[in-house]
């Protein structure tokens, strides 16, 4: 069974991986079909996570989402930039054709930050409807990366994991997790026009192997501090690299 240290790495891996192809080798398929398994899994982990912590733990978890999310963006910013020959696609202005555009496109984690405040509105009750409602609109208008799919995976892993607990329902969780996986990457398919998400499915493999256990976790900012440092070492390749 695998635990969570391992499906941390393979989420890592497999975003480099998906990364590097990309952003420097010109995005042979091979590579960005193995990078389809890392958002899935990353949105799995934080359901996960969200479930076992509670309180100021809760709140510190925020905290972390909410500072890397804006410590990732230049890196972002700087990767797309370099990579595309001088089009800066994230920051919400960039010259292109020699005219100002507007354009913003946000990082993955301000993706899972509204996965875990969706989260968090769900356990709060109320208006509840109207909240993730509007989640979903701004994961959209804003331009975060997979949008209101990649927050629609993270709803769909919390409420599985959280309605479908112990030993008596883990078919049930098994056929959750599958369903909760295969209806955002098909919309997504269909909607987006990206037949290559289909790729996305193959990360239910590693969720079902999952045991509930910690494993030998990684250092505890290692994940965090990837994210960004990765995207700034591709950003400088991308630049010394000869166009």
């Amino acid at each position: 069974m695998l635990t969570s240290a391992s499906l941390q790495l393979i989420a890592i891996v497999t975003m480099f991986i998906d990364h590097l192809g990309v952003y420097i080798f010109h995005s042979p398929i091979w590579m960005r079909a193995i990078g389809r398994l890392a958002m899935p899994l990353y949105c799995f982990m934080l359901s996960e996570g969200f479930l076992h912590t509670k309180g100021k733990q809760r709140i510190r978890y925020f905290g972390r989402l909410l500072a890397f999310a804006f410590i990732s963006q230049l890196p972002f910013d700087l990767a797309h930039y370099a990579a595309s020959g001088g089009q800066l696609s994230g920051l919400p202005l960039h010259l292109s054709a020699g005219q100002m555009e507007y354009k913003l496109y946000l990082n993955v984690i301000f993706t899972l930050l509204f996965g875990f405040i969706a989260m968090s509105a769900i356990e709060y009750g109320g208006w509840t409807a109207i909240y993730l409602s509007i989640l979903l609109l701004f994961a959209e208008i804003l331009g975060m990366d997979y949008g209101v799919y990649g927050v629609l995976l993270v709803i769909n892993f919390y409420l599985c994991s959280r309605f479908l607990k112990g030993e008596k329902l883990k078919i049930g969780r098994m056929f959750g997790y599958m369903f909760s996986l295969f209806v955002p990457m098909t919309l997504m398919v269909i909607i987006e026009n990206k037949p290559m998400q289909l790729f996305s499915l193959l990360a239910i493999f590693p969720i079902l192997m999952y045991g509930g256990k910690l494993g030998h976790r990684l250092p505890k900012w290692f994940g965090y501090i990837f994210y960004p440092a990765h995207l700034m070492a591709i950003a400088i390749i991308c630049f010394l690299l000869p166009t």
